[in-house]
């Protein structure tokens, strides 16, 4: 199917964001009336990074696309870190869908790989409330961050390397705030919405490793993981497989969903 794209600029607090929403020509084909919103990861290509390209491009020769760059990242505005919610970045991936919901009139299904993935889960957890969110997918994103502050100071340090940020805050005081909060844990035990989680088998980052399958049996929504054993962090070489698995997925778990 034809498709169109449009290029956007996404408000969200304090910054605009550059944004693109992919359409099929004609509307959607078929499937659950939803809105896919696409979250990169730790990329400074944001959402042009490649396997972001390629979902939102299969994606929406049925469904509308929504990507979008976060602070920092991309062709997005320098970051500004005042507090925990700056780190965390989880307001972007709501005003994204709710941007979504004014252009399209349909509600969202986040969609998040690497920290993309992390962030989404927190944003649907605030966004289920309203209906806004109806469901979260996670691509090697479904992890916590370290609880031991040390561990924590070493990613920011990293964070700090490649995004375009600045610190109004001790990085040692924002490490105990983000290891206290246990991010992931509390917005995996407030959702309720439809969860996919896409692993892969071989993951490189320990933590992801060592948190993925605890966060995942602590979920109390409908539920599904998905280990793609040949699969690195980037998802290599799997890139075509993505888009069907989000696909059968979504018509398994949210067709139907009104009468839910």
């Amino acid at each position: 199917m034809r498709k169109r794209r449009r290029s956007l600029v996404l408000s969200s607090g304090p910054y605009r964001l550059p944004a693109e929403l992919w359409e099929p020509v004609g509307g959607p084909a078929g499937g659950p009336e939803v809105v896919f919103v696409l979250c990169h990861g730790s990329t400074q290509k944001g959402m042009r990074h490649e396997l972001i390209r390629y979902l939102a491009s299969s994606l929406s020769s049925r469904w509308p696309v929504l990507a979008f760059d976060l602070p920092g990242l991309g062709r997005a505005p320098r970051l500004i870190v005042r507090g925990l919610d700056d780190y965390l970045y989880h307001e972007h991936p709501v005003a994204a869908a709710e941007l979504a919901m004014e252009l399209t009139g349909l509600p969202s299904v986040l969609v998040g790989h690497s920290m993309g993935g992390r962030v989404v889960l927190q944003a649907a957890s605030r966004g289920q409330e309203e209906g806004l969110v109806v469901g979260v997918a996670t691509l090697a994103g479904l992890y916590e961050l370290p609880a031991d502050p040390a561990e924590m100071e070493v990613l920011l340090a990293d964070f700090a390397s490649y995004v375009r940020v600045g610190f109004e805050l001790p990085m040692d005081h924002l490490a105990r705030e983000v290891a206290e909060a246990r991010p992931t844990h509390r917005a995996v035990e407030r959702l309720r919405i439809p969860l996919l989680a896409v692993e892969a088998g071989r993951e490189t980052y320990g933590f992801i490793r060592e948190s993925r399958y605890e966060i995942f049996r602590m979920a109390r929504c409908p539920k599904t993981l998905i280990l793609l054993g040949g699969a690195d962090h980037k998802f290599k070489g799997h890139h075509r497989l993505l888009p069907d698995l989000i696909a059968r997925w979504a018509e398994l778990r949210l067709r139907g969903r009104e009468g839910n």
